[in-house]
């Protein structure tokens, strides 16, 4: 039936070598084609090796995920500060034995471990965690990376990189080998959002910034952003957004939007991701599982694809009740690009 639907609308499914395909090569050929073509993750928070500490792995780091901690909280009688008394080892431990032990791992959080382990042949129905801590330790992270791209099909890993981090900031002031798998984004929460609590650091590096992001600030931001795109060489830049966000409205994050950061991205000729709908720690306790979603108006995101057409937007929303509507607004700009399902 389906074979005959592509006929009746010419669409014959063909060969490499131009010979018609039946139905059941349709299916085989699709798998093979999909089994050995290599992906972009173009949004992770992994880092190259270079980074040392700040790139997290071993069954521990997994366990110990934000998304697998919000879950951990809502099925033990475990609080928060208990919790955060525990050693990595023990969290690890106490999450594994909630969620894995106690109860069935159907989430698609704790089903992404079962598959994590199920694709080394560890064991997913042992109540420890000691042969998973074994078979990590006994791994390089050279190694260990090469062999997750290669089961996962995956080419290139796109990082998040804050140059307003202190600890990642001195990795990169101190000179990184590139690698050939990973590529930069440079992340701008700290600049838009918390201008105020961070605005110093420019300051102190030389840049002629001042609180209120007036007068020369924007230009002195320009110039900042422009010096860590030579640095990085990111493949986008990144903000985290409220729900509440809006635009055009007088407020410093927007001047420093409008009079930096876009203007810097026009000029690099790189696209601004925007990842809208966040609000941040609505139960503080939980640390970073404490944020929350709530509906965005993406009529600030319509206002800056009009404004500003040179540029071009990324943009993925957390609600699904906004999801529809950027679809439609990407059919009207095509500076638009819908950029995944933020938190899917």
């Amino acid at each position: 039936m389906r074979t005959a639907f592509l006929k009746s609308t010419g669409q014959i499914p063909v060969s490499g070598h131009g010979d018609v395909l039946t139905e059941a090569q349709i299916f085989s050929t699709v798998e093979d084609v999909l089994a050995n073509t290599q992906v972009v993750d173009i949004h992770t928070h992994l880092f190259a090796p270079a980074f040392g500490k700040l790139g997290l792995w071993g069954i521990d780091e997994l366990l110990t995920y934000h998304y697998l901690e919000a879950e951990f909280f809502r099925s033990s009688d475990t609080t928060p500060d208990e919790y955060w008394s525990l050693s990595k080892r023990d969290q690890a431990d106490a999450i594994w034995r909630t969620l894995f032990v106690e109860n069935t791992p159907v989430s698609e959080a704790t089903r992404g471990v079962i598959a994590v382990l199920k694709a080394f042949h560890l064991p997913t129905d042992h109540t420890d965690l000691a042969e998973a801590r074994s078979f990590f330790e006994a791994q390089t992270i050279e190694a260990h990376i090469r062999k997750v791209f290669q089961m996962a099909g995956l080419s290139t890993a796109v990082m998040t990189n804050d140059p307003l981090d202190p600890e990642e900031a001195a990795v990169w002031l101190n000179g990184v080998t590139n690698h050939r798998q990973f590529r930069a984004v440079l992340r701008l929460d700290r600049i838009l959002c918390s201008w105020s609590t961070h605005r110093q650091v420019l300051a102190t590096q030389g840049y002629r910034v001042d609180e209120q992001a007036s007068g020369k600030s924007g230009a002195e931001v320009r110039r900042f952003l422009v010096d860590w795109y030579e640095r990085m060489q990111p493949v986008y830049m990144a903000v985290s957004l409220p729900d509440a966000f809006e635009y055009p409205q007088e407020s410093v994050g927007n001047r420093l939007l409008k009079d930096a950061v876009l203007p810097a991205c026009r000029e690099l000729d790189v696209p601004l991701s925007l990842m809208i709908g966040v609000r941040k720690q609505v139960n503080p306790s939980l640390r970073l599982a404490g944020d929350a979603v709530g509906r965005a108006d993406l009529r600030a995101l319509e206002n800056l694809c009009r404004e500003f057409p040179s540029n071009r937007f990324l943009v993925s929303v957390l609600s699904r009740e906004n999801q529809h509507e950027l679809c439609v607004y990407a059919r009207k700009f095509s500076n638009l690009m819908p950029f995944g399902c933020w938190w899917s």
